[in-house]
C-alpha cells in the first residue's frame, strides 16, 4: 500500500486535494490543494494542512484539519496535475 492509495501514509509536504465540500465554512471548497504539515491520522484520524492562494500565496487557511476521508493525496499523473492547474486558475483573474 502506498499514500496514493492510503491516506494513513500522506508525509509532510505532500499536496493534498480535498474531496468534498465539509470545510466550506472554512473557506475551503473541493477541489482546494494543500500541504501537508502534520499527520495525526494514527492518533486524531486527521492530518493537519495549510491551503494558500497560489497565485498570491496569501493564506486561505493557515491550518485546517483534515479527516482521512475528505482528502487524497496527489501524485504526478496528469490528471492529478490537471486538478491542480484547475486549482490554479481558480485565483487567476
Amino acid at each position: 500500500m502506498d499514500k496514493y492509495k492510503n491516506n494513513a501514509l500522506a508525509e509532510p509536504m505532500d499536496e493534498i486535494i480535498l474531496l468534498n465540500e465539509n470545510y466550506a465554512d472554512q473557506g475551503l471548497r473541493a477541489g482546494y490543494v494543500g500541504t501537508v504539515m502534520e499527520n495525526l491520522i494514527e492518533k486524531h484520524g486527521v492530518v493537519i494542512a495549510d491551503f494558500s492562494n497560489p497565485v498570491t500565496g496569501d493564506y486561505i487557511r493557515p491550518v485546517a484539519y483534515i479527516k482521512k476521508e475528505d482528502f487524497r493525496v496527489l501524485s504526478d499523473a496528469e490528471s492529478d496535475n490537471q486538478l491542480a492547474k484547475a486549482f490554479r486558475d481558480l485565483f487567476k483573474k
